[in-house]
């Protein structure tokens, strides 16, 4: 065989095996067309608006289809190496949350996501846009606001081998995990899927955010969650969790009982004395 029908062979190789790699590392098609003043991406969601209800073509929680199913790319991988790197689930877990916290940072949309010379008060990153944001082998970390978090960090934990549910509260967007094993959240959240209890929360927007921790202003259980893994976007509310918060302490007690014994400590003191 010639030396040009090896080199033929070799490509085809290279191509066939980069074309099966499980870790992808192509860019995510990404354009944009302006309409009534909102930009719409190529598979025609409004970046700008999370939209109400889960009604198209606003972002919440319809982004999601862009990086799972059919479309899933470098997100998606990045969920499927956690997966093989952590046999256990609750390890696994927490171990994503914190990959998340590390190569992520939280910005404001206005400073970050520029369209015609316009800062947008409001843009969505879906999943595989804010993965290629950061390079952890270049040290490069990526800003995002609450629902970039929540896409990013769904498309991982799917990824990985968990049902995940992007959450639609007032304000803010997060995302829930099944992981009824998990003990350490403070709330156990039952959506009402016939479930029950065991839904956890996952809030990346801030690096010491433990996961599970619902932030306080979400105990009321007001949002909505959407499970995001079979791509059909059912709509659930919450209408109870299991708290496990400790019961509250009374320092003012505490400080009565610490004065009493030191009292008796010096009192047997003042005894041995004399």
């Amino acid at each position: 065989m010639s030396h040009a029908r090896y080199l033929v062979v070799l490509l085809l190789v290279i191509m066939l095996a980069l074309a099966f790699t499980k870790n992808a590392s192509g860019i995510p098609a990404s354009s944009f067309t302006q309409e009534n003043g909102d930009w719409y991406d190529n598979w025609g969601i409004d970046r700008n608006d999370p939209g109400y209800g889960g009604d198209l073509p606003g972002y919440l929680p319809n982004l999601a289809t862009e990086t799972l199913g059919a479309n899933k790319e470098l997100a998606y991988s990045i969920g499927q190496d956690f997966q093989d790197q952590y046999p256990n689930k609750v390890s696994r877990a927490v171990a994503i949350l914190k990959y998340v916290q590390t190569w992520t940072y939280y910005g404001y949309d206005s400073d970050n996501f520029i369209r015609n010379g316009i800062g947008q008060n409001e843009w969505a990153q879906n999943a595989d846009d804010f993965a290629h944001a950061f390079d952890q082998a270049k040290g490069i970390s990526a800003v995002g606001d609450c629902e970039d978090m929540a896409f990013l960090c769904g498309t991982i934990y799917v990824g990985a081998g968990f049902d995940a549910a992007i959450i639609d509260a007032p304000y803010h967007c997060a995302l829930l995990i099944w992981l009824p094993d998990f003990s350490n959240a403070n709330n156990y959240w039952d959506i009402n899927d016939g479930r029950g209890a065991g839904w956890i929360w996952v809030e990346a927007t801030g690096s010491a955010n433990p996961l599970g921790w619902t932030p306080p202003d979400f105990d009321d259980g007001d949002w909505t969650a959407y499970p995001i893994n079979s791509l059909e976007f059912v709509a659930y509310s919450p209408t109870q969790s299991t708290s496990t918060d400790l019961p509250s302490i009374d320092f003012n007690l505490i400080l009565l009982i610490i004065i009493i014994i030191i009292s008796i400590m010096l009192s047997i003191l003042r005894s041995r004395r004399g």
